[in-house]
């Protein structure tokens, strides 16, 4: 009920405002009026409703976030609350009885949006985000070159992926200077490959994000010039399947390999970190 919403979301203000101070927050009025937006615009359904619609036509499941930020996996503490990896998607095609094709999303170059490790970060690279702007949280969005190590990283804890959707091709293209990170320096070693662990291993990390910040990119000597989709296929040994040169669906394209592993589908929805198509 709305009055009880209110009584616990009131509760949980003064707790925090008591350990913290002053919250620049919104009004619980307005935090209630929200929720009660939100609950008529969604739908209940029971445990049949996923098994529907995947037998009805493709279903893409998206990632919120980037495996990066996986809250077991990721460069602790800068990681989310969540779990960004294919997991929570795996899971729920499982009790539906189905699989899919794992496709891994990413850019011909690398963001971070506020803190934490980034090892290839270049604040000379001019690559605008018109639709990442500072935030009170966040912080600066960053940029940097190409980064095989902690993509490769992101492949080995997700389990690997079937095939890479590589965006912003249109954007590499304008920019020559961009260039592939295929290993570190750190502590006086070449490495190629960051170590993968079990899920929950803070400690692990943990000590991951301290090596990193204390490491710098090994590049090649030239960046790829207009074939970044075979670049990236070489350095994570993983097919490119789909590829964008822009903001728009007509801006999306199916490459040889995509078009024998994807088939005819109507077109492949690009973001996130991680999509499933079932």
């Amino acid at each position: 009920a709305p009055a009880t919403l209110a009584a616990k979301l009131a509760e949980l203000a003064d707790r925090l405002a008591a350990e913290i101070g002053t919250l620049h927050a919104p009004p619980v009025a307005d935090v209630v009026a929200a929720y009660r937006e939100f609950g008529q615009r969604v739908r209940l359904v029971d445990g049949m409703h996923l098994g529907q619609l995947l037998r009805a036509g493709p279903v893409v499941f998206e990632g919120a976030q980037g495996v990066l930020l996986d809250e077991w996996h990721g460069f602790h503490p800068y990681t989310t609350w969540s779990t960004t990896t294919f997991a929570n998607a795996e899971t729920l095609l499982a009790e539906a009885g189905h699989d899919a094709t794992r496709i891994g999303v990413i850019r011909c170059y690398q963001t971070r949006h506020g803190p934490g490790p980034f090892v290839t970060e270049d604040p000379t690279l001019e690559l605008p985000e018109p639709h990442n702007a500072r935030g009170r949280w966040q912080g600066q969005v960053r940029t940097g070159h190409f980064d095989a190590v902690a993509l490769r990283y992101a492949l080995a804890v997700t389990g690997g992926a079937d095939a890479i959707a590589l965006t912003h091709v249109d954007t590499a293209a304008r920019h020559p200077e961009l260039r592939i990170c295929r290993a570190y320096q750190v502590d006086g070693k070449v490495i190629a490959h960051l170590p993968a662990g079990p899920a929950g291993d803070l400690d692990r990390t943990e000590a991951l994000t301290r090596r990193l910040l204390r490491a710098s990119p090994v590049y090649d000597r030239a960046g790829p010039g207009q074939d970044w989709p075979a670049a990236v296929a070489s350095a994570l040994n993983v097919p490119v399947a789909v590829t964008s040169r822009g903001p728009r669906a007509v801006d999306k394209r199916l490459t040889a390999d995509g078009a024998i592993l994807l088939g005819p589908a109507p077109s492949v929805t690009a973001g996130g970190a991680g999509v499933h198509r079932a």
